[in-house]
């Protein structure tokens, strides 16, 4: 079928609007196929376009996360990081690769266990406890596998770190460490506990790290972390740190054990002298025996150089009288209460001396007879005092008996110097026992 039309007779203007579907001028009407055909592909761009709509929506809002409640989040546009830190909830970007959301758990601690200094166990050792691991002694450090820590003794010790950290400052964190993940931190931690624990080990004895100072390793190692993890501003802090499975190397294990326990037996004697000198010196001078002893140690020092105060001296007695308690105590009192005595006698004894000196030079006959007479008076009353009667005329003997301490003496010599004789000591007369008896 053929169209025919002229060109001057159907032409319109351009900007004049016709009816969806309309034939132009000069045309003539679609039949229905091409019309349903035409009906479809308009009906199929308008679903495109709605499709394509819904895809630019969910691409504008494809970059939403939600923030747990234990991090913190950051966007990063096209390489910089934005202004803000976002919380819990809900969080928008622009779509990536505009913009990216860094979440990074910042509320809660991870733990990291690092293993650069311990010895290598096989397969079938893991999970096993030092008791049931050795080597021979023959059996050298592998350094492509052994880690070891080199003391200040010149020893060896294996360990295991646990460090428990968190990151508290999230945007110092990823702008200085370049981490948009714990990761980052992990390995930065891992290198700095390798040789921050070399240090710390070279200033310690084997003995000190392993058994009596480990407290003081775990707080040392966690101060010098964080002041190198301040310095970078990384951004993160170490909360703590501890050693797990401190040892010498196996191979001389139980030769340390051994020393161990030789010391830990000396330094129990030395604490048992250390409680009997407490003990002794509490009871012999109280609770002020600590500075009497600094007090007469320093005296003493200062009598050898020859530098000797009296305030010093002054220290010493008003110690002594004062404040000194026990046996000591005791013995000063004592002492002092027989000064008294003496001293108050001596004062009597001056005083009766001074009355009967005009006496004696008056008459010396009288007053010795009388001082004879009240003197055996004093004696024949005293309790305890047996008195004997002799006759005019009579004689006394005085019969000394032996000391009982020697007789004892002798006789237990003469018991271990005689000899028995076996046959001497069987009976001379046999008694009978059993049916004969009765017969």
């Amino acid at each position: 079928m053929h169209w025919h039309h002229d060109e001057h007779d159907h032409s319109h203007a351009p900007d004049e609007p016709h009816a969806p579907g309309a034939p132009e001028h000069g045309e003539e009407p679609l039949d229905a196929a091409n019309q349903s055909l035409a009906d479809a592909l308009r009906a199929s761009f308008r679903i495109l376009k709605g499709i394509m709509m819904i895809l630019v929506v969910l691409y504008l809002f494809s970059n939403v996360r939600s923030v747990d409640s234990s991090e913190q989040a950051l966007v990063v546009r096209l390489g910089s990081l934005r202004p803000g830190v976002h919380e819990a909830g809900l969080t928008w970007a622009l779509p990536f690769p505009i913009d990216e959301i860094v979440p990074l758990p910042t509320r809660k601690s991870n733990d990291l266990m690092i293993d650069a200094h311990t010895f290598h166990r096989e397969q079938n050792e893991f999970g096993k406890s030092l008791a049931f691991i050795s080597r021979s002694e023959t059996e050298g450090l592998n350094p492509t596998l052994d880690g070891a820590l080199l003391t200040a003794d010149a020893g060896l010790v294996h360990l295991q770190w646990k460090v428990t950290y968190k990151i508290d400052d999230v945007r110092s964190y990823v702008s200085h460490i370049l981490g948009k993940k714990v990761e980052a931190a992990e390995k930065l931690l891992r290198t700095m506990v390798e040789n921050v624990g070399i240090k710390v080990a070279s200033e310690l004895t084997a003995e000190e790290i392993i058994r009596t100072r480990v407290d003081h390793v775990q707080t040392e190692m966690k101060r010098r972390l964080n002041e190198r993890l301040t310095e970078l501003q990384s951004g993160i802090a170490v909360t703590l740190v501890e050693i797990h499975e401190p040892t010498p190397p196996l191979q001389i294990r139980e030769a340390f054990d051994d020393t161990q326990r030789a010391e830990n037996a000396k330094q129990a004697r030395i604490r048992e002298a250390e409680q009997k000198r407490t003990k002794s010196l509490n009871e012999a001078a109280g609770a002020a025996h600590q500075r009497l002893v600094k007090v007469l140690d320093e005296l003493e020092r200062r009598t050898r150089d020859g530098s000797a105060d009296a305030e010093l001296l002054a220290e010493r007695d008003r110690l002594l009288e004062h404040e000194v308690e026990g046996k000591a105590g005791q013995l000063i009192k004592d002492a002092g209460a027989y000064l008294s005595v003496a001293v108050g006698n001596m004062q009597s004894d001056v005083e009766l001396y001074r009355t009967l000196l005009p006496e004696y030079e008056r008459n010396p006959h009288v007053l010795l007879t009388r001082l004879w007479e009240q003197t055996k008076q004093e004696i024949f009353q005293a309790p305890g005092v047996i008195k004997f009667y002799r006759p005019p005329g009579s004689q006394i003997r005085l019969h000394i008996p032996l000391d009982p301490e020697q007789k004892r003496h002798d006789e237990a010599l003469r018991l271990q110097g005689q000899t028995f004789d076996v046959k001497r000591l069987r009976p001379t007369r046999l008694v009978p026992l059993g049916p004969e008896a009765e017969e």
